[in-house]
């Protein structure tokens, strides 16, 4: 029996260590996608910024962008 003994040992100290690079790839994975949503959130915002800066720089021809994109929509949801 210490051979079988020796044996789960061994076992348990594989499992514990690939359980220990799982963690740790999960963790380096989850730091990388916050980064990129990070990212992406700050792009979205400066983008919203812009729009809104063109859209109170032009009203009139947003407006009618609006409405042109809005009847487009309307015709393609009613097919």
């Amino acid at each position: 029996m210490p051979a079988a003994q020796a044996e789960d040992k061994t076992i348990k100290m594989a499992s514990d260590e690939i359980q220990d690079e799982l963690r740790y790839a999960a963790s380096q994975a989850g730091r990388k996608v916050r980064g990129m949503l990070d990212s992406a959130s700050s792009e979205l915002s400066h983008a919203g910024g812009t729009v809104s800066k063109e859209i109170h720089a032009n009203p009139v021809q947003s407006s009618l962008i609006a409405l042109g994109v809005g009847v487009v929509l309307g015709a393609l949801l009613r097919r």
